[in-house]
């Protein structure tokens, strides 16, 4: 039998993005016997479901239960289950219980046993992927016959990645579960909703998109107000046949996700004794956040900006774009971690404009409501989500792929318009290529975000992420050798004026924050100081208190960091004893004596020059960096 049209190029692509999703996801595993951190929490919530209660299956340490105050983030940290909620010495997860019980919970009763909850993410990634390829399929044959199955095919792969989720799998913990499996529900309840109004309202698509919607909720309730909205387009009057009888069928979908509503409240009530409780009072966080306001509308503006618009720090080494950062934030604000602007990693997604477009220039036409309706479900999703997102006290990778769930749809739907409108209907061959060129600019920069997403891939998946690196970063390499740029031990001269007691100068620092490796000096007293070389906030060698002469001091540093990494042909012919040597010693001398040792804690470089701490502009009295002057050759 000869697949019917558009199905071989749909399912080789789905095919394709699977196992992209598992091979990303699966790279946790070395770390699976990490029971305390986030790597299970999934797996003991189904475990718990399974022996009749709602809390985890695994006990909370004893000594944490005797602390004086379990919830203060630096007593508990030796004990803790890693953000859990613990109420009555019992712990409980904030978040919603659906991933568990759509497919967690029926894998091991059906099994015997427990899917890893890495497993369960890359799988929700992939189930959501289907149900958006069945809806871009439909629409495809309904009102863009025109568009070849490869190109149908190749938009599959595209929306893949333009909903983040290469990114977002690349930690599939706990945290990522509810997003991921919510961004799977969503798109399904986009589907059913399409298939009702298409068809002619049919109940069966209104139950399905009814229990899609409770499962959304029930993975996060900040889908709450998106859910509420695909509901209500349900009963969106379309005109057709039996346009009258379609809304009886309608409320289905209503009933059913409020039924879901309603369970996920009896769930709290059932837990914590409040129906508005879903563990974040009770929360163990790494840091002290307690009486912290987590909303404020003042979030916005910079949120906005840094989610929509900031650009990446870009450098030489793969893979080349790093994080936006910045210390300029909003009074309270928490702290951000991997953000990267929408519009410049994946500019296809102003493909979305077209797709509303589209419908606006088709809202008369008979048959395009039903797709209309869908686009219209699909921005209110990612319009819910970045109201809610951008008054957030702090931004997080894993919220792109909440915020672009529903806009993936429209810009899905934008591609087809572009590539598969009739003859003189659409852009011209420009816009076309500016579109393709987008496209494949969007799929490249975020497998780069998914390769730097907090150096997971060079320690989960090596072998790739040294083949990769050291074919792309060759053309450093000739500008290395063109520049004639030397790498290696430098000679510091240090300008060490009189500050107060316990006074912090990070006088260098390589690598970007939140992976940094600096050399602090710290202020003892008035006459010593102490000079320490830091990865992040592991100290990693440290000086004893040295006496101040005068006000400078000479010294000779040493550390890996002042290499390209291991990978970069930098090392190539380079005997790997010799190499390995350099690439794991950290040194410190100051003339009168040093310490010395080996240790890979250190993150790579991402620059040909470490930053220094030059002369202060502003007239302070702080230390300083005088001369820099490398003391060796290239190896």
């Amino acid at each position: 039998m000869i697949p019917s049209r558009g199905i071989l190029a749909m399912w080789i692509s789905i095919g394709a993005c699977a196992a992209a999703a598992f091979w990303i996801a699966d790279g946790v595993a070395p770390w699976n016997g990490d029971l305390g951190n986030a790597w299970h929490h999934y797996e003991y919530l189904a475990e718990g479901f399974l022996r009749g209660h709602t809390y985890l299956s695994v006990e909370p340490d004893p000594r944490l239960l005797e602390l004086k105050d379990p919830y203060d983030p630096v007593a508990n940290k030796p004990y803790r289950l890693w953000d859990a909620s613990l109420y009555h010495g019992k712990y409980y997860l904030y978040y919603g219980p659906a991933p568990a019980l759509a497919l967690m919970l029926p894998w091991r009763v059906l099994t015997g046993h427990a899917l890893p909850q890495r497993l369960a993410v890359g799988a929700f990634a992939v189930l959501g992927l289907a149900g958006l390829a069945l809806l871009l399929r439909e629409v495809r044959d309904r009102h863009f016959p025109r568009l070849p199955d490869a190109a149908l095919g190749a938009i599959v792969i595209v929306a893949f990645h333009a909903s983040w989720l290469p990114v977002a799998l690349r930690r599939p913990s706990f945290w990522e579960m509810p997003i991921v499996s919510a961004v799977a529900f969503l798109w399904w309840s986009v589907y059913f909703l399409w298939k009702f109004h298409d068809t002619g309202g049919r109940a069966r698509w209104a139950v399905g998109g009814g229990v899609a919607l409770a499962l959304l909720m029930g993975c996060r309730v900040t889908f709450v107000f998106s859910a509420v909205a695909i509901a209500l387009l349900f009963l969106a009057p379309v005109p057709g046949p039996g346009a009258a009888r379609r809304w009886g069928k309608a409320l289905i979908a209503g009933s059913l996700a409020f039924a879901g509503g309603v369970g996920l409240l009896l769930y709290n009530h059932a837990r914590f004794g409040s129906w508005l409780e879903f563990g974040q009072s009770y929360q163990l966080w790494g840091a002290e956040y307690r009486g912290l306001h987590f909303f404020s509308l003042g979030n916005i503006p910079f949120n906005a900006h840094a989610y929509l618009l900031s650009l990446p720090q870009a450098g030489p080494y793969f893979p080349f774009l790093h994080p936006f950062w910045t210390d300029d934030r909003p009074e309270g604000y928490l702290g951000f971690e991997e953000i990267y602007g929408v519009v410049f990693m994946m500019p296809v997604h102003l493909a979305g404009l077209a797709a509303c477009a589209w419908a606006w220039r088709h809202r008369a036409v008979l048959g395009a409501r039903a797709a209309a309706v869908a686009l219209a479900a699909s921005v209110c999703a990612s319009v819910f989500a970045g109201l809610i997102l951008f008054s957030w006290g702090g931004a997080c990778s894993r919220y792109s792929t909440e915020l672009l769930a529903g806009w993936t749809v429209a810009t899905s739907v934008g591609l087809m318009a572009v590539f598969g409108s009739e003859p003189g209907a659409g852009p011209g061959r420009l816009i076309r290529i500016l579109t393709a060129a987008a496209a494949c600019w969007s799929v490249a920069c975020v497998w780069l975000a998914s390769a730097e997403f907090r150096g997971f891939m060079a320690r989960t998946n090596p072998r790739t992420y040294a083949a990769l690196a050291h074919a792309l970063d060759e053309p450093s390499q000739w500008w290395i050798h063109g520049k004639e740029i030397r790498f290696g031990p430098v000679d510091l001269v240090l300008r060490v004026p009189p500050s107060a007691d316990g006074t912090r100068t990070v006088l260098m620092a390589s690598g970007r924050p939140q992976r940094v490796n600096q050399l602090v000096l710290e202020r003892v007293d008035a006459d010593h100081v102490q000079l320490a070389l830091v990865q992040n906030e592991f100290r990693v060698l440290e000086s004893p208190e040295l006496a101040v002469k005068g006000d400078r001091m000479h010294l000779r540093l040493e550390a890996p960091w002042l290499y390209p990494p291991p990978e970069h042909p930098y090392w190539d012919g380079v005997d790997p004893a010799v190499a390995h040597e350099f690439q794991t010693r950290f040194s410190l001398d100051w003339g009168s004596g040093g310490v010395h040792l080996h240790s890979t804690r250190s993150v790579d470089a991402v620059g040909f020059e470490p930053a220094v701490e030059g002369r202060p502009q502003d007239g302070t009295n702080s230390p300083y960096v005088e001369t820099v002057r490398p003391v060796a050759p290239n190896p």
